[in-house]
């Protein structure tokens, strides 16, 4: 859709004016989604007067709240409550008419429509190249250049600007050299402000082209084709990817203008929701104070506050964090820790690693030793070191074996760590969830019952929290739902809410000191470019700040409800198995054939949601959610209605 969203410095800057010289310029409609204020006051038949439009072309406000205030606070008068997602362009409006809308905002570009929402949401929603309105006089050099660095750091298109009153040749250059941006016309002080005298600006507004979106797309897309290798994927075979241009809270926005919820989080990554303004207010801010630090010579206060927060959460002695990029990383640090502590304890003989079956903890080759038995490294199990791997007894909703599995796993644990003592250097474990191999779910008294074998054979244990970290199993760690004190843990993934990567690896001060000495060779030769990115860091910090502010382990215990109610409304349909949750995790099994990754259901039903207005990724025959903590409860409900038209279209 061609068009362009008015908004202003202000309140009074003159945007009504500018909207209608834009009408008049392109024979374009015009639409002002929320007004405020009395009737008489109304900015709609202003426009209409300025430009002769017809009522079908002057689309009537979304909101008309009677208080001449912001919408926010006008809202919570009229005891009304507004949300960005909810207004939608009139469905009289280009592009199905062929013409262009004008959009006017109300207030300036930062006024609050609703808690967590102001103007520059709703531009993003409308996707429309944004035009400032400002005063030509004293002040407005600052409070342009303000609301510039707003509407960019926001990621929104700034078309240009328009000053109104009179002509300051002075400001205006300062406007356009400072803020890297075209004035697009001075509108004087007219008397009368009328049709005609607006007319005749017409020709002096120097009107920026609109867009070609499609084309800019179908360039992106041709460069992925010819240039970028995608992860898990098959290139030959797989579809197009699809060309993502915005995000906010749970929704994707593609390049051709479809809204998508997001209900795996983009990989297991998003925590409080795409683009939190906070945290990205809080990575801006770091961007310009410290973007990168060599942290084997220096530190910094966001590594430093975020190591001291985290360890104030974690359960234990976990005291000591190491920085690293990802979680595969993660992993290999806490891998290299376990088999040096041993090793600098005098003890060279305790060498093996045990792990269990269908376990998955990363791609580094560390740790594709240690995820072996997941299925996705047959092509480089001749790089990998040997991994002794014992049973996981996952578990679901009716399942009557489930004990006598567990205790058979732990019996076989037992007798491992018996078998091989002294020997062993650490168990490695995904508490509660195992992730990529199927969402295999098992009880938390399994891996309290592990983590009391290992100590009681002085084996340190590891726990996997890259995925069931920060939130993703009910707790705020997978470990507190246990009730279990690991000796290392590996956190990464939601760490950054989703916006940075960053992996850490987390040990007890008794690890720690083992490497202490007076020569290098007792260190843990290990680091990487950007550990502790400052950056990172700060997105970090502001991602725990939310879990506190937000009640985030509330919001997340309404989405468990959720899973809880529907999937066992789902536990006996023909097409289903193994239903289980836990936390924001929902996952079933689809019953096929031939079960697996390569199972063709999981593809039928990614696209099936897609054609809905969802985004999902089965794991072959196997179902799951684990969505943004920010989308709501009912929100979930209709993906769980989409899966049953699903599983309906299957037949």
């Amino acid at each position: 859709m061609n068009g362009f969203f008015i908004t202003g410095t202000d309140t009074g800057v003159g945007k009504t004016v500018v909207s209608a010289l834009f009408c008049l310029a392109l024979d374009a409609d015009y639409f002002k989604p929320i007004q405020t204020g009395p009737a008489q006051d109304h900015d709609t038949p202003t426009v209409a007067a300025l430009t002769g439009l017809t009522p079908e072309r002057l689309h009537s406000p979304a909101h008309a709240l009677p208080a001449p205030l912001s919408p926010d606070q006008a809202a919570r008068l009229a005891g009304v409550r507004l949300d960005v997602a909810a207004i939608d362009l009139p469905r009289a409006a280009p592009p199905r008419t062929g013409r262009p809308l004008i959009v006017e905002g109300a207030g300036g570009a930062l006024v609050p429509i609703a808690p967590g929402q102001d103007m520059t949401d709703l531009m993003a929603r409308f996707g429309l190249p944004v035009v400032v309105a400002a005063r030509s006089g004293l002040g407005t050099i600052n409070h342009t250049l303000l609301t510039l660095e707003a509407l960019r750091l926001r990621g929104l298109d700034v078309a240009g600007v328009v000053l109104c009153g009179p002509p300051d040749p002075a400001n205006r250059q300062d406007i356009e050299r400072l803020g890297r941006v075209d004035v697009l016309a001075e509108i004087p002080r007219l008397d009368p402000l009328d049709r005609a005298a607006l007319t005749a600006l017409v020709p002096t507004l120097r009107l920026p082209p609109f867009p070609d979106r499609a084309a800019q797309s179908a360039q992106v897309l041709e460069w992925d084709a010819r240039h970028v290798w995608h992860p898990f994927t098959q290139a030959a075979t797989a579809p197009a990817p699809t060309h993502l241009v915005r995000a906010r809270g749970a929704t994707l926005r593609t390049a051709d203008g479809r809204d998508l919820t997001d209900l795996v989080s983009s990989w297991w990554v998003n925590a409080h929701g795409h683009a939190h303004p906070e945290v990205a207010a809080a990575i801006a801010r770091q961007c310009n104070t410290l973007e990168q630090a060599l942290f084997a010579d220096f530190t910094h206060e966001p590594a430093a506050r975020l190591a001291h927060a985290l360890c104030a959460l974690l359960p234990g002695d976990l005291s000591r964090v190491f920085f690293s990029d990802n979680g595969s990383t993660a992993v290999e640090v806490a891998l290299k820790m376990a088999r040096q502590y041993w090793a600098n304890q005098g003890q060279a003989g305790r060498t093996r690693i045990a792990a269990f079956h269908g376990g998955y903890h990363g791609d580094t080759v560390g740790a594709m030793s240690v995820g072996r038995s997941s299925g996705f490294y047959a092509g480089f199990a001749s790089w990998l070191f040997q991994v002794d791997f014992l049973p996981y007894p996952a578990t679901w909703l009716g399942d009557d074996g489930a004990g006598q599995r567990a205790d058979q796993a732990l019996k076989e644990l037992a007798t491992y760590l018996e078998r091989n003592r002294g020997q062993v250097a650490a168990v490695l474990m995904e508490p509660l969830v195992q992730g990529a191999s199927g969402m295999n779910m098992t009880e938390p008294g399994f891996v309290a019952q592990a983590a009391r074998l290992a100590r009681e054979h002085g084996v340190l244990l590891i726990l996997d929290e890259v995925m069931t970290g920060f939130g993703r199993t009910g707790t705020m760690f997978a470990c507190q739902r246990c009730g279990v004190e690991p000796d290392i843990v590996c956190l990464s993934k939601a760490l950054t809410a989703g916006f940075l990567p960053m992996g850490l690896t987390v040990a007890t001060e008794s690890i720690y000191r083992g490497f202490l000495g007076q020569t290098f060779d007792r260190a843990l030769a290990h680091g990487h470019s950007f550990t502790a990115n400052p950056l990172g860091c700060a997105a970090a910090l502001a991602g725990l700040e939310l879990f506190r502010r937000e009640n985030t382990l509330e919001r997340i215990a309404r989405l468990e409800a959720v899973h809880a109610r529907r999937l066992t409304a789902l536990a006996g349909h023909p097409r289903l198995t193994r239903p289980r949750w836990r936390g924001s995790i929902g996952a079933v099994d689809v019953r096929v054939d031939t079960p697996g990754y390569e199972a063709a259901v999981g593809k039928r039903i990614k696209a099936f949601f897609l054609e809905r207005g969802q985004y999902v990724r089965p794991l072959g025959n196997v179902f799951y959610m684990m969505p943004p903590y920010c989308l709501k409860p009912g929100e979930l409900d209709h993906a769980y209605d989409t899966l049953e038209e699903a599983l309906e279209s299957l037949e």
